[in-house]
């Protein structure tokens, strides 16, 4: 009795296990900055909270990384590639190319344009939370959508498509 119990009791929640959703998969195609402080590197994973593919370090004291988003899902960063600015070579490098994911925790922006317009939605229709933002403010990236940039700025949350991804300079 008590097997024919446990396994009804199995049946019942099998399916709402089957049916549990992984968090929804938005496209984008945004830069942003690995904001990730750690001297170890910021790691890039094959799956969300999956096994590590890649350390992105950066061994330069003027340098930074940015990574091209493609989309996210839930607090997590697809990216298709990674690239390291070296201000004293002048130069930059691809250092990661592929599919990757990083936690929405170590990646930003180092600011907005200089001007740049806020709207309330992903959309250049919609109305503008700040018409001409300060670019030296601090910007929280929240998410990504299309070539939009969710953030939380002074005036509230909206969506730009005029990230800084120059950590040395505020995109004047």
């Amino acid at each position: 009795m008590l097997t024919r119990i446990l396994l009804l009791t199995a049946m019942l929640i099998a399916p709402g296990i089957a049916t549990a959703q992984a968090p929804h998969r938005e496209a984008c195609n945004v830069e942003a900055d690995v904001t990730d402080r750690d001297p170890n590197g910021a790691n890039v994973r094959a799956e969300p909270g999956g096994s590590i593919v890649k350390v992105l370090k950066n061994p330069t004291s003027d340098g930074w990384i940015v990574v091209h988003l493609v989309a996210q899902q839930g607090d997590w960063f697809e990216i298709d590639r990674a690239m390291l600015n070296d201000v004293d070579q002048g130069k930059e490098t691809v250092i990661f190319q592929g599919r990757g994911f990083l936690h929405r925790s170590i990646v930003g922006a180092g600011g907005l344009q200089n001007g740049a317009a806020i709207y309330r939605d992903h959309a250049t229709s919609s109305a503008k939370l700040d018409p001409h933002a300060s670019g030296d403010q601090a910007v929280e990236l929240l998410g990504c959508f299309g070539d939009f940039a969710k953030i939380r700025v002074k005036k509230g949350i909206g969506w730009t498509r005029q990230l800084c991804t120059n950590m040395v300079t505020t995109c004047s």
